[in-house]
């Protein structure tokens, strides 16, 4: 067996991560509500509870060698017992306070989640964010938890001073050697547990990611006959899995040496006891056995000092991660001019983009007119997409300048600016909710009469008819055919009434029947506003008034459609279908 390799981690992962343990934990609970009444009420009961049985050390020692001379110390130790029986009980009342902590952290984190810019997102891998908050924030609970047992650990320690036997004196020196060698052991193993507990979250998160790859893509695996190939792929990620487990389990059979050390300091009194005895400092037999006993109570406050430790090392490993969502920056959305009243054209100067070292738009010089029709085509790659992030500002614009009417971007307030904005996708965004819901999703107030009305025009009056507004729709929408979500987004840009209307592929994939009864709630859509369309087909822009080329990143073209179809190669192309 090669011990080796459980001592050599790969840290790629982790080298960004907060190395200063203290800013780690100032970080997690910064603004975080933590129940101390409950808390501390609950730290006394562990004490009061290691003290009830400290005191019936005279007792227990009289029952354990069988020096009993009256019922008294009996009966003594079975109400401490019954009392211990019920501080175990309230305990609960300290562990509901760790889970009221684990949410509140819960809460923080997804709270930071919801305020990263989209760009985060798209540079994290999505099952390693979730895990951050369904898996990871358990560990916030750790660090009272370790303080709890220091203090468990000192009331035994204060408690069992008084009560040293007569005769356990010759057993010191050995007992103080087994503990300095229980607490390097102790410390060697929490600073391994606290690496290997990171690195068993990096790879039970990218499986879990590759697992939500696959599954999301099934159909297409299963078209493509690439089974094979992905359950070769899946082994490799099973690989990294079990080899994370290996780490657990060897680490898991440390901490089970390392909370059976009470054993070894057995053997060590056992040991010095032989040796007095061989010496003649011990007389007889007898005193062995209290110092057997005395062994047997003092096990507690070794093992007590042996998991405090692994405490906080679950807690700083398990919570590296955390930390480290809570360094991105959030979008400030507020801040800026309210740009509620304004409107105009749409002007990009020298406008660019780009995703780390990749430029994606580059000096984009554009204007989109007010009450026009403008389409944006293009290859795929192109930028068209990334062009209307730019616009709606989902991304930030770091170069160049966006300007709305006389507004700068950059002077503008984010809330206000995407309040003038609503997007109907390819990809309907729905959620788990009515139709109701779904279609007031992120409008503040909204009237019966409103919603119907965009129920109408967007072609859901069989279905809402059928089925009510308070049909529940499923995850995600899956109750719903494609047709159908497609018509809630129109209804829910209808009721947000906006004044830019950004259409990003919405009829895609929809068979001809589905694809007319949406476009006719489209057309109804853009009516008396500004509209900007992607598309790769000529039939979804024939209505266009002016369209934009894109090609690698830059405005190959623009100007009228009629002009673009008689210069341009791409639209010529569009058009010959």
């Amino acid at each position: 067996m090669n011990i080796k390799k459980y001592f050599v981690f790969d840290t790629r992962d982790g080298k960004s991560e907060e190395t200063n343990n203290k800013k780690i934990l100032k970080t997690l609970y910064k603004g975080v509500k933590i129940p101390w009444i409950r808390i501390i009420v609950g730290a006394f009961l562990a004490v009061f509870n290691v003290l009830v049985l400290m005191t019936q050390y005279e007792n227990y020692m009289a029952i354990y060698q069988g020096t009993l001379t009256s019922l008294k110390p009996l009966w003594s130790y079975l109400i401490a017992l019954f009392i211990q029986y019920v501080l175990i009980f309230l305990y609960v009342f300290t562990d509901q306070a760790l889970v009221e902590l684990v949410i509140s952290v819960s809460k923080k984190i997804w709270r930071k989640m919801m305020k990263m810019p989209v760009r985060d997102f798209e540079t994290s891998e999505p099952g390693s964010m979730l895990s951050r908050i369904t898996l990871d924030a358990t560990y916030s609970a750790r660090p009272f938890e370790a303080v709890m047992a220091f203090l468990q650990v000192v009331a035994a320690i204060l408690s069992l001073s008084a009560t040293v036997p007569y005769g356990a004196a010759f057993a010191t020196p050995w007992l103080i050697v087994a503990l300095i060698a229980a607490l390097v052991l102790a410390y060697f193993t929490a600073r391994t547990l606290s690496r290997s507990t990171m690195f068993s979250q990096n790879k039970k998160a990218e499986q879990t990611d590759h697992y939500n790859e696959v599954l999301g893509n099934i159909r297409f695996i299963k078209a493509s006959n690439s089974e094979e190939k992905a359950i070769e792929k899946s082994y490799e990620y099973i690989e990294k899995r079990y080899t994370a487990g290996l780490y657990t389990a060897f680490y898991q059979g440390l901490l089970e040496f390392v909370n059976n050390y009470s054993n070894v300091t057995l053997v060590v009194c056992f040991l010095a006891a032989i040796a007095a005895i061989g010496s003649g400092v011990i007389k007889t037999i007898e005193p062995v056995n209290e110092v057997y006993a005395f062994i047997f109570a003092i096990g507690a406050v070794i093992i007590g000092f042996m998991e405090f430790p692994t405490f906080f090392s679950e807690a700083i490993g398990g919570t590296r991660k955390i930390v480290s969502i809570f360094r991105h920056e959030e979008e400030d959305v507020e801040s800026g001019r309210d740009v509620s009243d304004a409107y105009g054209d749409i002007k990009m100067e020298d406008v660019s983009f780009a995703y780390a070292d990749r430029n994606v738009i580059k000096n984009v010089n554009v204007t989109i007119p007010a009450d026009k029709i403008t389409a944006i085509v293009g290859i795929n790659g192109s930028g068209k997409s990334t062009l209307i992030k730019l616009i709606d500002r989902l991304y930030p614009g770091k170069d160049g300048e966006i300007t709305l009417g006389d507004v700068k971007a950059s002077e503008a307030s984010l809330s206000s600016w995407r309040k003038k904005f609503a997007v109907v996708s390819q990809k309907t965004a729905l959620f788990s909710g009515t139709i109701r819901d779904n279609i007031c999703y992120g409008i503040d107030e909204v009237s019966d009469e409103d919603i119907m009305k965009a129920v109408k025009i967007a072609g859901l009056g069989e279905l809402v008819e059928e089925k009510g507004l308070d049909y529940e729709v499923g995850v995600a929408g899956t109750k719903l055919s494609g047709g159908e979500a497609q018509r809630v987004a129109i209804a829910r840009a209808l009721v947000k009434n906006p004044e830019y209307l950004i259409l990003d592929e919405a009829t895609a994939n929809l068979d001809s029947k589905t694809e007319e009864t949406v476009s006719n709630g489209i057309a109804e859509l853009m009516k008396g506003r500004t509209v900007i369309i992607i598309a790769h087909d000529y039939a979804t822009i024939e209505k266009a008034d002016n369209v934009i080329v894109m090609r690698d990143g830059k405005v190959e073209d623009f100007g009228s459609r009629e002009e673009m179809i008689r210069r341009n190669p791409y639209m010529k192309l569009m058009v010959e279908g």
